[in-house]
């Protein structure tokens, strides 16, 4: 028996099908197979982030010149608490740790250690040990953050600037370490140093 041409076509596409779930539909005396059901996920979806290097608490490019400056003597008899990271305006600064913002100095809030430190950020480890970690000199925070919101591991927190005592355009990042919130370490052997940058 002769088939026209359409039929033919039908029934190619008709064994090209792959095998689900279906329904038939009928045409012109050719039985094709379409799909009823859809496919369903074998997992279920997973946030992704974007994780920087967060043995470091801050972008290592394009400028990182860190201070080894731990200890050295500060005006009023102050010994200095923290490291100093040279950078430049607005690379990112970020949580070294899973953790709760649990104290803020902003430029202009009138509270007292503002005029040294610039914008700065207390970052409390959420392991229950107590460290915790100083940022300032920040030129903002990143948006959404406030007293109190939870972070996590190499979040963006906030961006470098020269807030406080720096002096204009002297961007860095004033880096501490209190581990189980305690007296202020030197920071330097307990994080993890890019090769990009360079240590004076």
């Amino acid at each position: 028996m002769r088939r026209s041409p359409l039929i033919l076509s039908l029934l190619a596409l008709a064994l090209a099908l792959p095998v689900f779930p279906t329904a038939s539909v009928h045409a012109a005396g050719v039985t094709i197979e379409t799909v009823t059901e859809a496919v369903q996920a074998t997992a279920p979806a997973e946030r992704l982030r974007t994780v920087p290097p967060v043995d470091f608490p801050m972008a290592p490019t394009p400028r990182c010149n860190i201070l080894d400056n731990f200890g050295d003597g500060r005006s009023g008899g102050r010994t200095h608490a923290g490291s100093d990271m040279l950078a430049t305006l607005g690379q990112e600064v970020y949580a070294m740790t899973d953790g709760t913002l649990t104290y803020q100095l902003q430029v202009g809030d009138g509270k007292s250690g503002t005029s040294l430190s610039g914008n700065l950020w207390e970052l409390t480890s959420a392991d229950g040990s107590g460290t915790y970690y100083i940022y300032a000199h920040l030129s903002t925070f990143a948006p959404g953050l406030q007293v109190g919101s939870s972070v996590f591991r190499g979040q963006v927190i906030g961006y470098v600037g020269d807030t406080g005592n720096p002096g204009p355009g002297n961007y860095h990042l004033h880096f501490e370490i209190h581990p189980g919130g305690g007296a202020a370490v030197n920071p330097l052997p307990l994080i993890t140093i890019p090769p990009t940058c360079t240590v004076f």
